[in-house]
């Protein structure tokens, strides 16, 4: 089976990450379910849940033609089916996603270029798309807030740098922080991710957190 290289570098757990993430759809959807990618990029996620299950029904989305492109040709594997759409997910309303219910509904480091209201609109809209017993799965950077604490996180910066030899991210000063942070690099609060999952009736779980990396899983709350 061919093997893709991975597009982004700077997160040295980031595989780790992501293999629970496939492992999880790989465990959870039915035979021949159908999944949806927001943010697919060129089908890196989607390359790594075709080797396990290739039966699936692909459905991927995405703002940038040239990376829909190389997605048609990445993830040429499933059998099921691949569906692959542009659009713009700040106008999620219209972006035409086919109709579900998706039995897992993902997407990877694509949030943080939403601005919350934007963010707590594809949530909701996948919340409806969502299958009764499916998943949706949002794995990316949540924001740090607590300026006492940040020599915490540089420490724990620090010491990834040091164990694998790469640096996933670095600030001298919380404040300096805060300054990288603009209109296409606005990671939530991880509590933010909690209130817009339970306002529309799921419930969620962190699944993996490393550094300031997140893995967050929700599903539609249990009635009582």
């Amino acid at each position: 089976m061919s093997v893709l290289e991975d597009p982004i570098q700077r997160h040295p757990t980031r595989a780790e990450q992501l293999d629970i993430l496939v492992s999880a759809i790989e465990a959870t959807v039915p035979q021949g379910g159908q999944v949806l990618d927001i943010g697919c990029g060129t089908g890196y996620v989607g390359h790594l849940l075709y080797q396990r299950r290739p039966d699936l029904k692909f459905v991927g989305v995405d703002i940038n033609a040239d990376a829909l492109q190389a997605a048609d040709v990445n993830l040429s594997g499933f059998t099921g089916s691949v569906h692959l759409l542009q659009g713009d997910l700040n106008d999620i309303e219209n972006v035409g996603i086919p109709d579900g219910p998706y039995h897992a509904i993902f997407s990877a480091l694509t949030f943080h270029d939403l601005e919350d209201d934007a963010k707590a609109r594809v949530i909701a809209t996948l919340a409806r798309q969502l299958a009764d017993e499916g998943f949706l799965y949002i794995y990316d950077r949540i924001r740090l807030t607590e300026a006492p604490l940040f020599p915490l996180q540089k420490a724990i910066w620090s010491r990834i740098e040091r164990v694998h030899g790469v640096a996933m991210r670095s600030a001298d000063s919380f404040s300096a922080y805060e300054e990288d942070l603009d209109n296409t690099n606005t990671p939530a609060r991880l509590n933010s991710y909690f209130e817009w999952f339970t306002s529309v009736g799921l419930s969620a779980q962190l699944l993996h957190l490393h550094g300031n990396i997140m893995l967050l899983a929700a599903a539609k709350a249990p009635s009582i």
